[in-house]
């Protein structure tokens, strides 16, 4: 797993919780990490390949400005459950393993 995608998901865990929790302070966390999630999983090539259709097409359309897309992700809860999909799915995959745990 590309290193700037097993970052996201450490960092993710900082706001794991931001649905139940919400504040400003985790809300920044999860605008910085969705940006850096769609700069980071656009720029790793082929390996998004290995990853399911829909994070590809959300990123590529995310990333072309496609008005759907700039739409549904200008709401935080949407950026945050794609970020708790992609670390589930890395999770599941064991792609990442999470060392506090």
């Amino acid at each position: 797993m590309d290193p700037c995608l097993v970052g996201i998901c450490e960092r993710f865990g900082e706001v794991s919780d931001f649905l139940e929790h919400r504040s400003q302070d985790k809300e920044a966390i999860v605008i910085q990490l969705f940006s850096d999630f769609v700069e980071c999983f656009s720029s790793v090539g082929a390996e998004k390949l290995d990853y399911p259709k829909e994070f590809q097409k959300d990123v590529k359309y995310y990333m072309q400005g496609e008005p759907v897309m700039m739409e549904q992700f200008e709401d935080i809860e949407f950026r945050y459950l794609m970020l708790s999909d992609f670390y589930d799915f890395c999770r599941l995959t064991k792609r990442y393993i999470n060392k506090k745990e």
